[in-house]
């Protein structure tokens, strides 16, 4: 199986990439329009960044949510948490069950942006909320710039996660999963300017573009090999 995994993730390098790369470029493109609606979004992403660089980690805080996001994703596999411990550095928690999605929930799913958007959809319901956007993107930011920077450093310090399935397996998916993932919250932070359905047929363009191009230069190194 380990094989398999391997094998699987070493052919879906292009399409992850092509993925990635996609992702990367719109939303820079969309970050250069400086629409100024759009100022409390990197104000977050800039004061997390400042604060983390100035003053601390907040390790604590990152361990508890990287540990709920575990429990929650066991408990939508059907798992019953039995024990959960959160510690300054390091937390555990033990289920009933386990499987990849559960052992790498927590490097692609951003739980606390993805409470500050259920609150602010369930603010929508009782109340107008209007005025209460700015506040949104400026959480939003900070959850997304906590989640990205924590995650990144808890990974190359070295995560048990990770070997599990195979080191390398586990980054492919985290990638792949992680691309889903910011390019739907793209859409649910900002609904009016990001287009999922453009955005998806540009990603499955630009991956068929790229096995594409490698098929024709193993095929001409193919070709040019017979010819010696």
């Amino acid at each position: 199986m380990k094989f398999i995994r391997n094998f699987t993730a070493f052919l879906s390098v292009p399409l992850v990439a092509s993925a990635a790369y996609t992702l990367i470029k719109n939303f820079l493109d969309f970050a250069g329009s400086g629409a100024n609606a759009h100022i409390p979004f990197w104000a977050g992403i800039f004061c997390y960044g400042a604060f983390q660089i100035a003053f601390f980690k907040p390790m604590r805080t990152y361990v508890f949510g990287h540990e709920l996001t575990h429990a929650f994703a066991g408990i939508l596999s059907g798992a019953k948490v039995k024990k959960f411990k959160v510690g300054k550095e390091s937390g555990h928690v033990v289920l009933t069950k386990d499987n990849i999605w559960i052992t790498l929930a927590p490097y692609f799913f951003p739980i606390y942006t993805f409470a500050i958007i259920v609150i602010y959809l369930f603010l929508g319901w009782v109340m107008d909320i209007t005025l209460l956007y700015s506040y949104f993107l400026f959480f939003a930011g900070i959850s997304i710039a906590f989640h990205i920077a924590l995650t990144i450093y808890i990974i190359n310090i070295g995560q048990p996660d990770l070997k599990v399935y195979g080191v390398f397996f586990s980054y492919i998916l985290i990638i792949a999963v992680n691309v889903v993932v910011f390019s739907l919250l793209t859409v649910l932070v900002f609904p009016d300017e990001i287009n999922l359905t453009n955005l998806y047929r540009e990603m499955y363009d630009n991956i068929v573009s790229s096995y594409m191009f490698l098929y024709e230069a193993i095929l001409q190194i193919v070709t040019a090999f017979q010819k010696t």
